[in-house]
């Protein structure tokens, strides 16, 4: 994890920034590339408030050190993407994009869980060594 910026360093906001930029990015491609829907800006502002919170959850615990949360979290909300983009192709009636969208949720808040566990499994371990 050498290529994440050191823990309180100033380079994790333009780290969020990019990270809320690039999920952004992914998200309007699946909503109005792959369904096709129309554009929408009021759709399309909904989608910057969810990346900045995301970008800005999983940066901010970088920047506090967590950094091995930061990369179970980051692989959570990727392969909630691929999976939401895989769902896209499913034939379900017109619920493709209820069942992409819960998809990315469940992958993202399960990879945010699976980080707080590891990092909480990292914190024992070296109160456990220092004892």
């Amino acid at each position: 994890m050498s290529f994440l910026p050191s823990a309180r360093s100033g380079r994790w906001l333009a780290w969020a920034a990019g990270y809320a930029i690039i999920l952004w990015l992914l998200l309007i491609l699946h909503r109005f590339v792959l369904l096709g829907d129309e554009f929408n800006l009021t759709l399309c502002g909904r989608w910057a408030i969810l990346s900045l919170v995301f970008s800005g959850i999983v940066n901010g615990f970088g920047w506090l050190g967590a950094r091995l949360l930061w990369v179970i979290t980051t692989a959570g909300i990727v392969l909630g993407l691929c999976l939401m983009y895989l769902s896209t192709y499913q034939n379900m009636s017109g619920w493709e994009d209820l069942a992409g969208f819960l998809t990315f949720w469940v992958y993202s808040a399960g990879g945010l869980a699976l980080g707080l566990i590891a990092e909480g499994v990292r914190l024992l371990v070296l109160y456990m060594r220092r004892r």
